[in-house]
């Protein structure tokens, strides 16, 4: 009894098997493409907030400048100022300047601890 081996088949070579790699090779592309532009449109609209933030904030300082710009130059502003700082008063007006000895507040050295000042340690 003889044993043949059965002869080896060449793979047939058909237009499916070059088709079905360039459409999966197409599709990875395409997927990663897709990946890429979804990071890229997260990533915009992080740094978008964020510079929204920064406007918000930057707004906000504005008003507050503008606010302390309107004081200095009002006279309210002038008047606190001329009284304290110069000691001019309006004609009639008397100015009253008290004098008081310092006095020895319970302060705390540095490196001394608070509860060592309320029970004298």
């Amino acid at each position: 009894m003889r044993f043949h081996l059965p002869r080896p088949r060449l793979l047939a070579f058909g237009p499916l098997h070059v088709v079905f790699p360039m459409v999966a090779l197409l599709l990875a592309l395409f997927g990663y493409a897709a990946f890429q532009t979804a990071a890229q449109n997260f990533r915009l609209a992080e740094e978008r907030r964020a510079v929204e933030t920064e406007i918000h904030e930057l707004r906000t300082r504005q008003a507050e400048l503008e606010g302390l710009r309107e004081y200095l130059l009002s006279d309210e502003y002038v008047e606190a100022v001329a009284r304290s700082e110069f000691g001019l008063v309006y004609p009639g007006e008397t100015e009253v300047v008290v004098d008081t000895p310092l006095s020895e507040e319970l302060g705390r050295q540095p490196g001394e601890r608070w509860w060592e000042v309320l029970f004298d340690r």
